[in-house]
């Protein structure tokens, strides 16, 4: 298998854990329901045409009704008992802190990584023993029975039902988890290095493996890839020429070898861009007011990346419209002078902003920052007074360092108070959604709560 010695592979003992449908089933949970008998779905607010999106769906509402986490809410099927809720993105934190707590009994924080809101990983090579000392069990016995302790546990702790992969390294454990344990009766399931012909060879279509989006696997085929299996038997160095280290490390995977150990501290990986994008809360007729929402987001991404030491030599500018508009969005990059300076970055997403802008009605503004030089250094522009620029630069600091004690709101521009801004708005929401407890209260007998 791709001459791979398995035994001399690392062998460690991964559970890759999942809640499932982790924001339905905290909403279901908090209503008195089960999470898998319930149908619900967390709604973003609509707006006045009635265009919300479906941001999670519980298990029952997915098989059921067909519900995805991209369905729009005038698409929604019609069902007297599908309820539907507003996110309530505090609540699913504070929830997902009771859910990492019960991880922190079983493990040291070096074995345990969180990998998102939903999904955590666990090494439990040290500490099996320890809950299971049987010598009479087989290893493959305690980590089935350490999986099933997680479960009950978390269950108990907060009525949410978990899916758990268990491999010999993380890769084995993901991959276990999204292709067997959420299909399975147990919700857990196990793959080894021995299963990888049997199990990871097997995964169809490409996609489903980790790491293999539709691009990759288009790249793939073009060379002829069209299995895990092929993946696996075909050429590093042919792979590597082709597509570079993400090659050599698809074919590794493919191979079902990952020497990741979570403990061992990872490198410190520098970013490539720094950026910030929305969805409006309604469409934007006026230019004025799209402008607003520019020079708002170009000062918050110049704060992230003074805040990260850095400066930008790319600016990228990138319009979405509205549905039903005929004129096409458009997405722009121009070159600029190294800069951190807030007043330089608004200018310059403007201009960009106003080339390519043509009246198109707005409903999503992106703006990231590239070309990231890293550096304590300040590149002064010489056809700019030098005090001047050393003024603006001691100011945008000040204003950083009010913000980061007293919050965001703290110290706005007066165009933050206009019709059409978003900064103040978005300040009070959690990962872009509502953070609060409005509205989830009286659910009434249309069992709709939005």
């Amino acid at each position: 298998m791709g001459g791979f010695n398995y035994e001399k592979e690392p062998k460690r003992d991964i559970l890759f854990i999942d809640v499932k449908s982790f924001y339905a089933s905290v909403e279901c949970v908090s209503l008195g329901l089960d999470p898998l008998k319930t149908m619900l779905v967390v709604m973003s607010h609509s707006d006045n045409t009635g265009n919300g999106l479906v941001l999670a769906a519980s298990p029952m509402a997915k098989k059921v009704l067909g519900i995805t986490n991209v369905t729009r809410n005038d698409n929604m099927p019609v069902h007297p008992d599908l309820i539907k809720v507003p996110p309530r993105m505090s609540f699913y934190i504070k929830e997902n802190t009771k859910v990492n707590n019960v991880f922190r009994k079983y493990v040291a924080e070096e074995d345990l990584l969180l990998y998102s809101i939903d999904e955590s990983m666990m090494d439990i090579t040290h500490s099996m023993d320890l809950f299971f000392p049987d010598p009479t069990f087989s290893r493959t016995k305690k980590r089935w029975e350490f999986a099933r302790m997680i479960q009950q546990d978390i269950y108990q702790m907060t009525n949410l039902y978990v899916t758990i992969g268990i491999g010999d390294n993380p890769l084995l454990a993901k991959l276990a988890l999204d292709n067997e344990s959420k299909h399975n009766q147990h919700l857990i399931s196990e793959w080894t290095y021995q299963d990888v012909p049997q199990k990871v060879w097997r995964i169809a279509p490409m996609t489903e493996f980790w790491g293999i989006g539709h691009r990759t696997e288009k790249r793939l085929r073009l060379m002829g890839i069209e299995t895990i299996e092929q993946l696996a038997q075909a050429s590093p160095d042919f792979l590597r020429s082709r597509m570079g280290i993400i090659g050599e490390q698809l074919y590794h995977h493919a191979n079902g070898i990952d020497r990741t150990i979570l403990s061992e501290p990872a490198p410190h990986v520098l970013e490539k861009s720094y950026g910030n994008s929305q969805v409006l809360n309604r469409n934007y007729y006026l230019q004025e007011e799209i402008e607003i929402v520019i020079k708002e987001m170009a000062e918050q991404v110049a704060a992230r990346i003074r805040r990260h030491h850095c400066q930008t030599a790319c600016i990228h500018v990138s319009i979405g419209v509205a549905f039903g508009e005929t004129a096409n969005g458009f997405s722009r990059q121009m070159k600029i002078p190294p800069t951190d300076n807030s007043r330089k970055l608004v200018a310059h997403c403007l201009f960009l902003f106003r080339k390519y802008y043509n009246g198109q009605v707005t409903r999503h503004v992106g703006i990231t920052y590239s070309k990231l030089l890293y550096t304590e250094n300040i590149q002064l522009d010489l056809f700019e007074n030098a005090e001047e620029q050393l003024q603006q630069r001691k100011l945008d600091l000040i204003i950083d360092k009010i913000r980061e004690k007293y919050g965001f709101t703290a110290i706005v521009h007066a165009n933050s108070h206009l019709e059409g801004a978003r900064a103040i708005a978005r300040s009070k929401l959690v990962g872009g959604h509502a953070g609060g407890m409005d509205g989830i209260a009286n659910v009434g007998p249309e069992k709709q709560v939005l």
